[in-house]
């Protein structure tokens, strides 16, 4: 009987350390898997991006003009990509104090879906469509609703780090009546790219 759970405890053991020694190859780390997106166009495909504007940290270090220009509405982005589309979301606040000489937009809120083209052959170059439903709030209860186009482009500098710049045509009404807005792109996003 002894000999028996020996035997059994051998055989346990063995099986254990076979286990053990051997990689699950049905799974693929993320990274081994990121790895062979040369072929792929949509490497960006079943990510999430979160980007946030770096224009003020930026101009800091880089005169980009002249004068003192404040940054845009928009100061986060948070992107979900599927199979070819996003759905993107975007922030942003102003919490200097206000005067007349200062942008007086107080809340920025957005959504809406995006779609992203390779333009180079390495994928490092890229440009992206989206519609956003946009929402704005102003200081002495101004308000601005309505939808945007926008086009962006962007640089890839690794797999998971990218910057990029948009720029939006805004059709809203507001407290003021309809609203027709083209902003350049002249803020600068800083994104990383999670699985």
């Amino acid at each position: 009987m002894k000999k028996w759970h020996v035997i059994q405890l051998f055989v346990f053991i063995a099986v254990a350390s076979n286990a053990v020694g051997q990689q699950d190859t049905s799974k693929v780390s993320v990274y081994a898997e990121e790895d062979l997106y040369e072929d792929d166009p949509y490497f960006w495909s079943n990510t999430k991006e979160i980007g946030i504007n770096i224009t003020p940290l930026l101009s800091r270090f880089v005169p980009f003009n002249l004068g003192d220009r404040q940054p845009g509405a928009l100061g986060f982005q948070w992107k979900r990509y599927y199979a070819k589309r996003a759905f993107r979301f975007g922030l942003g606040a102003n919490i200097t104090g206000f005067d007349q000489t200062n942008d007086n937009r107080f809340l920025f809120l957005s959504f809406g879906l995006e779609r992203r083209y390779p333009i180079s052959k390495d994928k490092k170059l890229t440009y992206s469509s989206s519609w956003d439903a946009v929402l704005q709030v102003q200081v002495e209860e101004e308000f601005l609703a309505g939808i945007a186009k926008g086009y962006g482009i962007e640089y890839h500098f690794t797999k998971r780090i990218f910057a990029g710049t948009q720029a939006q045509m805004i059709l809203g009404s507001g407290a003021n009546g309809p609203h027709i807005e083209f902003r350049l792109p002249t803020d600068i996003f800083i994104h990383v790219r999670l699985y």
